[in-house]
């Protein structure tokens, strides 16, 4: 089985994780490994290090520690038939492989981190004889604008989780120490698919895969049939003959019009994907803060009368 389990800090990942490991490997009989990706900076890591470890005593997990190179660990599980590996997490995963230092103690990006990361995950998941549970973080949500590295790193982690959730069993998002079951409500693509005439909202985090939602459920489409709004654009205008209007959530950025205003200017029957940015921290910028109170007014306004869609690592579901 591989399970992927997500979601924001401190809601109850690691403990489910854990439950879920215990269980499986209960009904396997095999190793259980709990695979550590963390590399400590100092001593809040090292406390943060030792809860864990103190958090899983007794319950049989034998640790190995593995900060990159992920697929290394297949090698772990040739004494036993079957075998369970608990991977947490990911988000220290791709950082460790996407930041690092040359041999002269330079820093240097990794652009390339995303895509080889999720290539170690390929190639562990075709190992049908183990169960692997992957945890992540949810990051996506938030209103500030980063600099290129931190958005590339947000954007490279929500590649790895919807290439998980792909091949996942289980895709399990954690919100105030409940579970809620993605993977399960996933539909087939036929079921989503829209009548014409019919205005649809999605939303969902950064890199999320909402515009491949949007494909599935409008079926092919060109790249004229898309428009897509630039953060530094200060327009408010909506132009005609698009099939879809991606983020339009950056609309809303610097406008003095209503969110009913804006909302009206969209086709009736268009596909407005909308970033979600109103669930991260507060933001110091004060034209931030606006933006992210604006967005969410926007959301609710762009709701009215059309079918909604919440996007999560790559799985939409209707929610409206």
């Amino acid at each position: 089985m591989i399970v992927l389990l997500t979601g924001g800090c401190k809601n109850g990942k690691s403990n489910t994780a854990q439950d879920i490991a215990c269980k499986l490997r209960t009904e396997s009989g095999g190793g259980l490994y709990y695979v550590a990706t963390m590399k400590s900076t100092g001593e809040e890591d090292d406390e943060r290090i030792r809860k864990h470890v103190e958090n899983r005593e007794g319950l049989g997990f034998e640790t190995i520690e593995i900060s990159r190179d992920i697929k290394r660990i297949i090698a772990e599980k040739e004494h036993f038939l079957k075998n369970t590996f608990l991977v947490d997490s990911l988000t220290a995963l791709l950082a460790n492989e996407m930041f690092q230092t040359n041999e002269n103690g330079e820093f240097f990006e990794d652009r390339s981190a995303p895509e080889r990361v999720c290539e170690d995950i390929r190639f562990l998941c075709k190992d049908k004889n183990s169960d692997f549970i992957f945890v992540s973080d949810g990051i996506y949500s938030d209103a500030a604008v980063y600099d290129s590295g931190t958005e590339s790193y947000r954007a490279g982690l929500a590649l790895v989780e919807r290439e998980v959730a792909r091949v996942a069993d289980e895709v399990i998002e954690m919100c105030a120490g409940k579970e809620i079951r993605h993977k399960n409500l996933h539909l087939r693509e036929a079921d989503l698919m829209i009548k014409d005439g019919c205005g649809v909202l999605i939303v969902g985090g950064a890199g999320q895969g909402k515009l491949e939602f949007a494909k599935c459920i409008t079926g092919a489409f060109s790249r004229e049939d898309v428009c897509i709004y630039d953060v530094k654009d200060a327009a408010d205008k909506v132009p005609g003959g698009y099939k879809i209007y991606r983020h339009a959530e950056r609309l809303a950025r610097g406008t003095d019009k209503s969110a009913e205003e804006l909302a009206r200017l969209f086709p009736k029957e268009a596909v407005v994907i909308c970033e979600d940015i109103t669930c991260g921290i507060v933001p110091i910028d004060a034209t931030d803060r606006k933006w992210r109170k604006d967005a969410g007014r926007l959301m609710q306004a762009l709701s009215r009368g059309r079918k909604v869609f919440r996007v999560i690592c790559g799985i939409g579901e209707e929610i409206g």
